[in-house]
C-alpha cells in the first residue's frame, strides 16, 4: 500500500508539472499575438515627376534623379512625360535634378543648389517645365524663273555658304529649291544644267546673295 501511494503522489507531481508547462507556454503565444498585433509597418511612397514643354505637351526621354538625398535613384520620361520612384514613407523632403534633355530642349534653372525641382511639402507629384531650343535658323528660298517668269524646272542649284557648298539640287514644279540656314548667313547661288539657257552676264559665276536676303529669284533667258 506504502508504495501504491507513492505512485500516486508521483503521479500527481507529473500532471502538475505538465499543467504549469502548458499554461506557461500558452501565455508566452497570447503575448507574442498582441505584439504582432501592434506592430505599425511603414511603406514606400511613390513620387511622380511630370515634364512638360512650354506647349504644356510632355516630353519623353529626359533624364531625372528624384533623391530624398539619401538614394539617388535616376528615371528617364516616359510617353506621357512622366517618371515615378519609390522613396520611404517618412521621407520629408524630395527633390528633382535633371541629367539630360533630348535634342531641341534645353535643362530648366536650377532653383535648389544642383536641383532643378523640389517637391512642396507632402506633395507626391511635381511638374517640371522645360523649353525648347530658340531657333536660329531661316527657310532659304531660290526661285529660277525665265524672262516670261515662268518657272524652270529641274535646274540643279548649288548654296555655297561659309565656306563650304552643299549638293546641288534641282528646282521643283515651281522652279524653286529651299534649304534650312542659319539666320544671317550669306551664301552663293550656282547654277548646273541650264541647256537651252543662258544666265545673266552679272551672274556668270554664281548669283551672291546679302545675309538679309532669303528669297532669292534668279532670271535667266531661253535661247
Amino acid at each position: 500500500m506504502t508504495t501504491f501511494k507513492k505512485f500516486l503522489t508521483l503521479l500527481l507531481a507529473i500532471c502538475m508539472i505538465v499543467s504549469v508547462l502548458s499554461l506557461t507556454a500558452c501565455g508566452g503565444d497570447d503575448e507574442n499575438d498582441n505584439n504582432t498585433d501592434n506592430t505599425n509597418t511603414e511603406t514606400d511612397k511613390t513620387y511622380t515627376v511630370t515634364v512638360l514643354d512650354g506647349d504644356n505637351n510632355p516630353v519623353a526621354g529626359v533624364k531625372l534623379v528624384i533623391t530624398d538625398e539619401k538614394t539617388y535613384p535616376s528615371v528617364t520620361t516616359d510617353a506621357t512625360g512622366k517618371a515615378s520612384v519609390q522613396l520611404p514613407a517618412d521621407t520629408t523632403t524630395v527633390k528633382v535634378m535633371v541629367t539630360s534633355v533630348p535634342d531641341g530642349y534645353v535643362k530648366p534653372e536650377k532653383v535648389s543648389g544642383v536641383y532643378h525641382g523640389v517637391f512642396a511639402s507632402g506633395a507626391t507629384e511635381f511638374t517640371l517645365k522645360v523649353e525648347k531650343e530658340a531657333s536660329n535658323k531661316s527657310t532659304y528660298t531660290v526661285k529660277v524663273v525665265d524672262q516670261n517668269g515662268d518657272a524652270v524646272v529641274g535646274i540643279n542649284v548649288q548654296l555655297c555658304y561659309n565656306g563650304i557648298c552643299a549638293a546641288a539640287v534641282p528646282t521643283d514644279e515651281n522652279g524653286e529649291i529651299t534649304a534650312q540656314l542659319a539666320a544671317g548667313t550669306a551664301v552663293d547661288v550656282k547654277l548646273y544644267d541650264i541647256n537651252g539657257y543662258i544666265l545673266p552676264t552679272a551672274n556668270a559665276n554664281g548669283y551672291h546673295a546679302s545675309s538679309s536676303e532669303t528669297d532669292i529669284e534668279i532670271v535667266i533667258t531661253k535661247k
